[in-house]
């Protein structure tokens, strides 16, 4: 028989669901306050392959680019706006784990998990502003679980389909989705032993509508030579067995600071808490968190072995996910757990408040910054490039090439937002037109986000060699600021300008 706990009452969901936003809301004000620059790459690239919508990018398939690029045609490009779609979307995930998680555990028991998974660092301190391809694919993963959980204890059809259209967004995300699915389905069996006929058909049936979402983006890659299973080995192959041993303790190092904050509360919390004596029905509650949580990590361990790949930290950042359901069945069954939520919410509010003071200081210290930092320029970068070529040309510009990850900071800051190549590789760029790109308004940007440094000759020679010799080549050059050294420098960028084809033609 599948177990299945009462359903809380509606104001302890309510509870639920006003925490999840808080923590949103909280989050989102604190990177507003205090972060003055987006991740370098990842979350320019999401967008720069977004606004092309196709099938899929030289990196990754195309899910989480098309959610960032659909965002942006309601929201502003700006920094605030991007760490708010990511909050909303760490949102989405929370509340998507909380109706799997309120299924199996008591209402205290959902409230206490969301706070220690909240706690996690990599949905907050350490990588909680960033929307990618790792977090991208969250909501889908917690509604996978959500929907498998719900049709092993309904026997209703209609949540198997539900549950194959979360897990063909979640594949369209990224293939590590994969893993994550297995180990949900793995844990699903395992801990609550649901009759292994029914399984296997909500399991085919869900398989049948995932796969048939994500075929026409495997028809695309079969087109295009793979080229993200390409990028994959190219980027995290095992040259040596020394680098792998080494790769494997940085990663179990971070994976280990990824919960050290929830850990650590989760038991300090329930020391000297009262006891009570629980339901029957509760002292059987299954350990489906526990069992997902410690497969999610096992599998990608296996997975990354098979693959000859060097483990990369952020796979393991959606295992973290089922952390705070793992820490509450790990918890004794005895204890007040009605206290054990009070004593969570008191300790989530002075965790609060340490975030947002942090911001408050953070933002002070920057201020007294005697120039920006060199990885705080890209903004500026774009927005001087554009208004150089506007005041040349005028007219808008349409490609941007060079330095990696500038012509992405391009397509996301310019108020043109070019098409960016990635870097000045054509052949990887396979969402450029090439024809259109050669006779076109476009420029070449080389630099460096590393302080002081300049490094641009073997950029310029490739994009004299790519595009020809430039209309004209500018030099911009910017007072920055190194905090970790504390000292001061020039940073210099050069640009290559490209005349458009048809010089008449004006902004529209």
């Amino acid at each position: 028989m599948v177990y299945k706990a009462s359903l809380p009452a509606a104001n302890a969901w309510h509870r639920g669901l006003v925490f999840i936003l808080l923590n949103s809301l909280i989050w989102w004000v604190a990177f507003s306050v205090s972060r003055h620059y987006l991740d370098g790459a990842d979350m320019v690239e999401n967008y720069a392959w977004g606004i092309n919508w196709q099938w899929g990018s030289n990196k990754h398939p195309p899910m989480f680019g098309w959610v960032a690029a659909a965002w942006f045609t309601v929201f502003p490009t700006v920094d605030w706006a991007y760490y708010l779609l990511n909050e909303l979307n760490l949102g989405a995930a929370f509340v998507l784990l909380a109706l799997a998680m309120r299924r199996v555990l008591s209402s205290p028991q959902v409230f206490v998990a969301l706070a220690l998974t909240a706690l996690a660092t990599c949905f907050g301190a350490d990588s909680g502003y960033k929307y990618n391809a790792d977090t991208g694919q969250l909501p889908f993963v917690a509604g996978f679980l959500w929907a498998a959980l719900a049709g092993v204890q309904e026997k209703r059809s209609r949540y198997y389909l539900l549950a194959g259209v979360f897990a063909g967004a979640a594949v369209l995300t990224k293939y590590y989705a994969l893993v994550l699915l297995l180990a949900v389905g793995l844990g699903i069996w395992i801990s609550l032993r649901p009759p292994f006929r029914d399984m296997v058909k909500g399991g085919l049936l869900a398989g049948f509508v995932g796969l048939a979402l994500v075929s026409p983006h495997l028809f695309w890659a079969a087109q295009h030579d793979w080229p993200t299973l390409h990028y994959m080995h190219a980027a995290h192959w095992v040259q040596a067995p020394q680098g792998g041993a080494h790769a494997l303790s940085d990663a179990l190092q971070r994976v280990f600071l990824f919960g050290a904050v929830a850990l650590a509360t989760w038991r300090l919390a329930f020391i000297r808490l009262p006891g009570s004596v629980p339901p029957q029905s509760e002292s059987r509650t299954p350990r489906l968190g526990l069992g997902i949580f410690m497969l999610s990590l096992v599998l990608t361990l296996l997975v990354s072995r098979m693959e000859n790949l060097e483990l990369n930290a952020p796979w393991f950042i959606p295992a973290f996910l089922f952390l705070g359901w793992a820490l509450v069945d790990l918890t004794p069954p005895t204890i007040n757990w009605r206290i054990y939520q009070r004593r969570m919410q008191g300790t989530m509010l002075v965790w609060w408040g340490l975030v947002l003071t942090g911001a408050v200081v953070y933002e002070a210290r920057y201020r007294d910054y005697p120039a920006p930092p060199a990885y705080a320029l890209p903004q500026k970068v774009a927005e001087d490039v554009t208004r150089l070529y506007h005041r040349t040309y005028h007219q808008p510009l349409r490609y941007a090439a060079g330095s990696f990850p500038y012509p992405y900071v391009m397509s996301f800051y310019s108020p043109d937002h070019p098409r960016g190549l990635a870097g000045l590789d054509l052949s990887g760029s396979l969402w450029i037109d090439r024809q259109a790109l050669m006779r076109d308004s476009k420029v070449v940007i080389c630099g460096t986000e590393q302080f002081d440094r300049r490094d641009v000759l073997s950029c310029e020679q490739e994009a004299r060699r790519v595009f020809g010799i430039p209309a004209s080549t500018v030099v911009l050059n910017y007072p920055v600021y190194d905090p970790k050294h504390q000292r001061s420098g020039i940073q210099h960028f050069t640009v290559l300008v490209y005349a458009p084809y048809n010089p008449d033609e004006r902004m529209t």
